[in-house]
């Protein structure tokens, strides 16, 4: 097994609670409280965990969960962006978060609602971008693990299937209209000139990625070959941007990792 099907295993471990993800991953049993009800619910937070490599759309892979668990009340769909709010925190909220607005996206991912609170209570554009991002993942994660455990699915991690999986990559309904919900806010993140042009270059090179993972192949070469003129040939970027172009060519929506675009063992 090549270093991106062992890496992308690991990731399937923690995910799937295998043995390398018990040594390498650490989680406790949280007692919660929902604010504006007072029901209580356990939470699974992450303590620890080893990231050895990340996928092209930033995501870290390794014995890890990605992105790091958010505590989320079963009724009313809070989300614990942080750890601890004040109490006058929490009361400045309870209107955005008993809104039918919030609360008809109550099923969506964590990371998906934090998002919408955190665009609606100040955040940068390229903030709440970020949270989308993570987002993301999850439906991502979500949609690959079902599959995994679909009746007929693969029985071991590195088995055929489980590769075959990740070289299909992620083609769920949430995943989809989440990623092109992102899209649209990486197009003006790219735009703002008060952001560093390292932060801009690097929504552009996550701006294709997500074009190929949707599989829109046209869009995203159209995209990498425009970046071409605006990056120096021996530069990490142009090397990324190549190896996108190799995977459109090849109509590929897999996952992949930046080690194996930069050729690293």
């Amino acid at each position: 097994m090549g270093r991106r099907s062992r890496l992308l295993a690991l990731a399937w471990l923690a995910l799937t609670g295998g043995t390398f993800a018990a040594h390498a991953m650490t989680r406790s049993m949280v007692e919660m409280i929902c604010p504006y009800d007072g029901v209580k619910f356990t939470f699974s937070a992450q303590n620890s965990g080893t990231s050895l490599d990340q996928q092209l759309d930033r995501m870290p892979v390794g014995a890890i969960e990605s992105p790091w668990p958010l505590a989320s009340c079963p009724t009313n769909g809070f989300v614990f962006v942080k750890a601890k709010y004040e109490d006058d925190e929490l009361e400045r909220l309870r209107p955005l978060i008993l809104s039918p607005e919030f609360q008809g996206i109550r099923s969506e991912m964590p990371y998906y609602r934090a998002a919408w609170i955190v665009g609606h209570t100040g955040a940068s554009h390229a903030a709440v971008s970020n949270l989308l991002l993570q987002a993301t993942w999850e439906a991502g994660r979500a949609d690959l693990v079902e599959r995994l455990k679909a009746p007929g699915g693969p029985t071991r991690i590195g088995s055929d299937s489980v590769r075959r999986l990740m070289a299909e990559g992620t083609t769920g309904e949430r995943y989809t209209r989440y990623a092109t919900e992102l899209l649209a806010r990486l197009a003006v993140d790219v735009a703002d000139t008060t952001r560093s042009a390292e932060e801009r270059m690097s929504d552009r090179l996550l701006t294709g990625e997500i074009l190929r993972r949707l599989g829109r192949f046209e869009e995203a070469d159209r995209h990498f070959a425009t970046m071409v003129g605006d990056l120096a040939p021996d530069s990490k970027e142009a090397t990324l941007a190549a190896f996108q172009r190799q995977l459109i060519a090849a109509k590929d929506r897999g996952l992949h990792l930046v080690s194996e675009a930069l050729g690293k063992k």
